[in-house]
């Protein structure tokens, strides 16, 4: 059987699953306080009999982070040259303007 500590650790792993659920968008804020309550929890850690499930609970739940933070990077680098598309039409336009001054 677990552990207090072990518990303490399964229960910031569903903590981060049912915030993971609610939201679309994390909060980075939100992510690093947890993180330290993770590390800090793991520190203390019994790691008892049930230990090797909440260590796949966590992968797995890395797994969930890393796919959702891969994918904000992939739509801000998106939105990153969707924007300097137009900042080159716009520096166009001003070439076009003054060309026809």
């Amino acid at each position: 059987m677990s552990g207090v500590s072990d518990m303490a650790v399964s229960n910031l792993i569903l903590e981060m699953e049912n915030y993971l659920r609610e939201t679309e968008l994390p909060d980075f804020a939100y992510l690093e306080t947890w993180n330290g309550k993770f590390h800090a929890a793991i520190d203390m850690a019994e790691k008892g009999d049930g230990w090797k499930d909440i260590v796949d609970r966590a992968h797995a739940l890395g797994d969930v982070i890393q796919k959702r933070l891969g994918g904000l990077n992939y739509e801000k680098e998106q939105l990153r040259q969707e924007l300097n598309v137009q900042a080159q039409g716009q520096r166009a336009l001003k070439g076009y303007s003054s060309a026809l001054s």
